[in-house]
């Protein structure tokens, strides 16, 4: 069965609300026979994730080496810096990017999909860890007194002249770990239109062969 909109319904078709659509249109991406059609689909999400958990495992390490945590706060911080950013990155592309481009709600070119894709990496792959990974790291090191950091009641700027001082080394790889996302959500969105385009005209091709079959 086709999915599609229609404002007509004919006699014979199957009305589903947007949720029971992109479900019907899941199972059918994730029970597709040929992988090569529907890969990107199936499984650019996941690698887009744990991209993202990557790049929170490389900010949050840098942090706790640089205020010699050890152990001390290693699930706190990993959970929320690194769990969490994989985990958001791939509910956020499926359902802002992937919903919208199989459902076609709206006529979105394949650059603003690219675009929304980028801002879903970096917001999660780098700006989200780099605000909390420099946080939990303080409070963890004042709290086991592991470095001696500035006090906020000092005021915040030795605060954030501190931690210009511990991020100064990191930038390059800071750097790296964008553009790593940028070109990386790209890459994966510009193969997952492809593939959509892919799977929409085999589908139809099928219909097709099954009404040709009936009458």
């Amino acid at each position: 069965m086709a999915l599609m909109k229609s404002k007509d319904v004919p006699k014979d078709a199957v009305v589903l609300n947007e949720e029971e659509a992109i479900s019907y249109v899941w199972d059918l991406i994730s029970n597709w026979d040929s992988i090569s059609d529907v890969w990107a689909l199936r499984y650019g999400p996941t690698f887009l994730g744990g991209l993202n958990a990557f790049s929170g495992i490389l900010i949050n390490s840098h942090y706790r080496n640089k205020l010699k945590l050890g152990t001390y706060g290693f699930y706190s911080s990993v959970i929320p810096i690194t769990l969490m950013p994989g985990l958001m990155t791939i509910l956020f592309h499926r359902h802002i990017i992937l919903s919208d481009m199989l459902l076609m709600k709206k006529d979105t070119c394949p650059v603003c999909y690219e675009v929304k894709s980028a801002a879903i990496q970096l917001g999660f792959g780098v700006a989200y860890p780099m605000i909390l990974g420099p946080t939990s790291a303080l409070m963890f090191a004042h709290r086991y007194n592991t470095y001696r950091v500035p006090n906020l009641t000092d005021g915040v700027t030795g605060l954030f002249q501190f931690l210009k001082k511990i991020t100064k080394r990191f930038h390059s790889t800071l750097a790296f770990l964008t553009v790593m996302q940028l070109v990386s959500s790209s890459v994966v969105t510009y193969f997952e239109i492809r593939n959509n385009v892919t799977f929409r005209r085999k589908l139809l091709e099928i219909e097709k062969e099954l009404e040709d079959r009936e009458s």
